[in-house]
């Protein structure tokens, strides 16, 4: 039996969150969404303010300068070392490349609107 279109979008959905949680894991799934969404719209490199949550007990200084590095742009660090926020433009290149070091707990973020 065919499937409807309902269930058609379902398992599409599914399989996209399977692919989020796949390739993006520490990456709250809403942020990647409204990435995609918007870069579809036709916006590159959209600003966005986004939240590292790190490990405790890692080098501040380090995590700092990574972030600086690939952002262009220095977080505020909060929660005693475990919280970096930036706001900047964002890619899912960069997210991925963001989420990739072990330190990483959890990425998330909100659109920041046009920023520049």
């Amino acid at each position: 039996m065919p499937m409807t279109g309902t269930q058609e979008i379902r398992r599409s959905f599914q399989g996209l969150r399977t692919l989020f949680e796949t390739y993006l894991p520490k990456v709250d799934p809403r942020l990647i969404n409204e990435l995609l969404s918007r870069e579809q719209k036709g916006q590159d490199a959209p600003f966005y303010m986004v939240e590292i949550f790190t490990k405790s007990g890692i080098d501040e200084e380090a995590k700092r300068e990574y972030i600086i590095r690939k952002t262009g742009m220095a977080p505020s660090i909060q929660d005693m070392g475990t919280h970096y926020v930036t706001n900047h433009r964002l890619t899912l290149e960069l997210l991925a490349e963001l989420s990739e070091p072990e330190d990483v707990l959890e990425i998330t973020g909100s659109y920041s609107g046009g920023l520049g």
